[in-house]
């Protein structure tokens, strides 16, 4: 397991070095307003991938272990079909009767995008989760890792070589890289169990039920992060949500610490069929997530001022501030990561589902009362207490149904030692 957290961990380490560099230069050379459209694309491609996950993404890994492959595949491949068609009708009929408030949703123009980047990234996800719920997570960080450098290679390419410098550039190079990372991800075919009985029916029905809690669970998370979005781009408009989008993708950056280790813990959960392991390996990995995330939001804290002004440019100068307020809830964010995958792996995504519909109700209360006094400040202290409150719901429920003390939690010897030589090999 640790080789598997140490692989999946590069992986997430190139993956943040990545988005720092597209960071860095979309805001150098796209600006604000072009980085607050590139976040409601982005957004809108979240939202339509909620409904694609009903019957993939984290119910697909949870079924790999326990269904015939070939028919998680049909099975999968045609809800797809299915609900990219049902976007496409619905954007197209919002566009059309409602084009004033369909532009608050979807950038003028950018529907295509959206839809490509749905369905390209829908199938390239679908064979991503059949390599972790089989445990092939080497292949699964390799196949990731060409798609992010192909993404940088290419978002480059249409920068300086191009001289592309408005916000199509990156959205260019984003899909270039899902069809990349498509394309990886069919060395899944080389480890499918064909099975005997394709049994399409049930494997409907049975995904249904998991995934649809799992997934209305999902979205609410989804929602949490991301609905303050709308609310800036209403109240300040689109240069002030690309600053908001680039301190929030900043600092959430440090949430890939989290997935990276819970991936591997959910893998190892959905496999097992022993609660107690289940609960060890969640306290330990927790402990984990937490310090690793500690450690590195740290380093984003203590930067003056002007370094962030240096970098990013002084359009982006409240980055620091939104980092500040928004710094709770990352912490929360990567103990949130553990919990959900430790309740979904043991196939009860409801606890999730209540946490983020708590959540939301947070989100939505203070983003009325925060967002239009306190501006993006206020859109990143909302954040914080929506994580927050997940997280408090999630914790005791765990302490409930396990008995696990709050001291349980506390690092001990053993953690740092394990942190060491974690560390150790990684940084080897």
């Amino acid at each position: 397991m640790v080789n598997k957290i140490l692989g999946t961990a590069g992986t997430r380490i190139l993956n943040a070095i990545i988005n720092l560099a597209i960071i860095l230069l979309i805001s150098n050379y796209i600006g604000s307003e072009g980085y607050g459209i590139i976040g409601l694309v982005i957004v809108s491609v979240s939202i339509i991938q909620i409904f694609v996950d009903l019957l993939g993404g984290g119910t697909l890994i949870y079924f790999t272990s326990r269904k015939n492959h070939i028919s998680l595949l049909l099975v999968s491949y045609s809800w797809i079909i299915i609900v990219i068609s049902l976007f496409t009708i619905g954007l197209t009929a919002f566009e059309f009767f409602f084009p004033n408030q369909y532009s608050e949703f979807i950038p003028k123009g950018q529907k295509s995008s959206v839809i490509l980047l749905a369905t390209i990234g829908a199938f390239m996800l679908t064979h991503y989760n059949i390599l972790i719920g089989i445990g092939k997570i080497k292949q699964y960080n390799i196949a990731f890792s060409i798609q992010l450098l192909s993404l940088v290679s290419s978002f480059l390419y249409f920068l300086f070589i191009a001289e592309n410098t408005d916000f199509t550039s990156y959205l260019n190079a984003l899909t270039i890289s899902y069809v990349v990372g498509l394309f990886c991800s069919l060395i899944v075919f080389k480890y499918i169990e064909k099975g005997d009985e394709l049994n399409t029916n049930e494997v409907i029905k049975e995904m249904l039920n998991f995934g649809f809690v799992s997934q209305i669970a999902n979205g609410f998370h989804i929602l949490n992060k991301r609905i303050s979005f709308y609310f800036i781009n209403a109240f300040s408009g689109l240069s002030s949500l690309g600053v908001y989008n680039a301190g929030i993708q900043l600092s959430e950056g440090l949430k890939l610490i989290g997935q990276s280790i819970s991936l591997v813990q959910y893998s190892e959960i959905s496999k097992s069929r022993d609660k107690q392991y289940a609960v060890t390996i969640t306290i330990k990995l927790m402990k984990l997530a937490v310090l690793l995330t500690f450690i590195a939001l740290f380093v984003l804290l203590i930067m003056p001022v002007e370094v962030y002004e240096y970098l990013f440019t002084k359009e982006f100068d409240g980055i620091k501030l939104i980092i500040i307020a928004i710094s709770p809830g990352v912490l929360a964010l990567s103990a949130n990561t553990i919990f959900s995958h430790y309740f979904s792996g043991l196939g009860n995504p409801k606890i999730s589902l209540w946490a983020n519909m708590i959540g939301f109700i947070f989100t939505i209360i203070f983003a009325i009362v925060l967002i239009p006094v306190f501006g993006l400040v206020g859109a990143a202290l909302t954040s914080s207490i929506s994580y927050s409150s997940t997280v408090v719901y999630q914790y005791f429920i765990f302490k409930k149904q396990t008995g696990v003390l709050f001291k349980h939690w506390l690092p001990v010897k053993q953690d740092f030692i394990d942190f060491k030589h974690i560390l150790s090999r990684l940084l080897n």
